[in-house]
């Protein structure tokens, strides 16, 4: 194995080592042990093309953008500051490292993809071995929780099972519909055990959140096959479909207690007209770190709604207005849970980046969704799956977290980029191609 070769693996490795924090708790930020491997990166790059271009400019002009606004707006309200700085350090240094990663593999997003896959069924693997040690009552690590099904959650080698479940994702989804095709990964049993070892551990995870993505997933695997389609005779399946997948939700509702419980609470906050004090002390702390929070940034973006307050301002506006809207006791009681990233990254751009930063975001995120083009063409089909299951990645993200560079972050960015790019352009190029030989005849 060569030197560019371990560069690649310790990249991808980066996924997966959220965990992994060198002084924790002496240095003043969290020091992963990944940026490492990110310096080591970036380093090879620049020795070994000769340039400093280490971003494409479509990203750079933006990023500048929100930076410029962050800094301008920051200063001006007095609130620039270490936090400040750290994420814009942070945001530029992760996706430097995943752009010139991508580009030292050629951008060859199948190969880079395929690494991805075989290091979520590592991760993935490790899991189920540690979920059967502690039902042996053998215990290797001191991440031990129950869930209301008598299993344990699965950590893995990640800090929580929030983790593990999102940044599995793409990894599922892509395998569970190529299970009978070949081509990342051309042997069938291969493709059935890395799904049956992905599938189980992200379903052992017991994550809220990653039961929304498995939502999401079993409905692209319906539009892929035209479900939806008004003029696809299968819609006519689609009521017994949705029933049987509300008995489903409702018999997973009923037995599993803690989503129960953030379910039923976090639509009963959202949805009602008034919501009191004495309601609120009643929250399960899960829900009113996300209650609290969009509370918090919907009120920064009244008050700032074009360029927000700045990126790493969000925890600084969540202590500065929570006593607006909360018994001060409250904070004693939750703590300020989840105000460094809003609890979601839609909170987190609104609160801190306004209509500019959401504009940026979501103009990228429909600009680059394929949906179903190249599903059809065998040559196409598996960079369109990629980036529907990367579509998906984003949108439990949006949801549930607001951390701008955790989890590979940049690189899931960069390849929904890509995929979309490669798809587009091969789609042109064949039709130019036939419109060529209709013309020749």
């Amino acid at each position: 194995m060569n030197f560019k070769t371990l560069i690649s693996w310790g990249m991808i490795a980066s996924l997966f080592m959220d965990d992994f924090i060198i002084l924790r708790f002496v240095l003043p930020i969290d020091f992963y042990v990944y940026y490492l491997f990110f310096i080591v990166n970036i380093s090879y790059f620049v020795i070994k093309n000769k340039t400093l271009k280490v971003l494409p400019k479509w990203f750079f002009i933006s990023i500048t953008v929100l930076i410029g606004a962050t800094l301008a707006v920051s200063i001006g309200n007095g609130d620039y500051g270490f936090k400040v700085l750290k994420q814009i350090i942070g945001i530029v240094f992760t996706s430097v490292a995943y752009y010139t990663f991508l580009s030292l593999e050629d951008f060859n997003i199948k190969k880079v993809f395929r690494m991805y896959l075989i290091a979520a069924f590592l991760v993935a693997a490790y899991g189920l071995f540690e979920e059967l040690l502690h039902i042996q009552d053998i215990h290797i690590s001191a991440n031990i929780r129950r869930s209301s099904f008598g299993l344990y959650r699965v950590y893995s080698i990640m800090g929580e099972p929030y983790f593990l479940a999102v940044v599995l994702i793409p990894a599922f989804y892509f395998l569970w519909t190529t299970l009978y095709k070949n081509g990342i990964l051309n042997d069938f049993r291969k493709r059935a055990i890395f799904l049956f070892t992905v599938g189980v551990c992200y379903i052992l995870t017991f994550s809220s959140a990653g039961f929304i993505g498995l939502a999401l997933i079993f409905i692209f695997w319906l539009y892929n096959r035209k479900f939806f389609s008004l003029t696809n005779w299968k819609i006519l399946l689609l009521p017994l479909i949705v029933i049987a997948f509300a008995s489903l939700f409702s018999g997973v509702q009923e037995n599993w207690k803690e989503f129960n419980i953030k379910a039923t609470e976090t639509f009963k906050v959202f949805t009602a007209k008034k919501f009191s004090k004495k309601d609120v002390s009643d929250l399960n702390s899960s829900t009113f770190a996300l209650y609290s929070n969009y509370i918090v940034a919907k009120s920064s973006f009244n008050s700032n709604p074009i360029i927000g307050t700045g990126l790493g301002t969000h925890e600084a506006n969540y202590l500065k207005r929570f006593e607006l809207f909360f018994d001060k006791n409250f904070l004693k009681k939750y703590g300020a849970f989840n105000a460094s990233d809003a609890n979601s990254l839609f909170l987190r751009l609104m609160s801190e980046t306004g209509l500019l930063g959401l504009g940026l975001f979501f103009t990228f995120l429909f600009k680059n969704f394929l949906r179903r083009r190249g599903f059809d063409d065998p040559e196409l089909r598996e960079f369109t799956l990629i980036n529907q299951g990367i579509f998906i990645w984003f949108i439990v993200r949006l949801v549930r977290t607001g951390n701008y560079f955790g989890n590979g972050f940049f690189l899931f960015f960069f390849l929904y980029y890509f995929t979309a790019k490669i798809v587009k352009q091969k789609l042109k190029e064949k039709k130019l191609l036939k419109d060529a030989q209709i013309n020749v005849k």
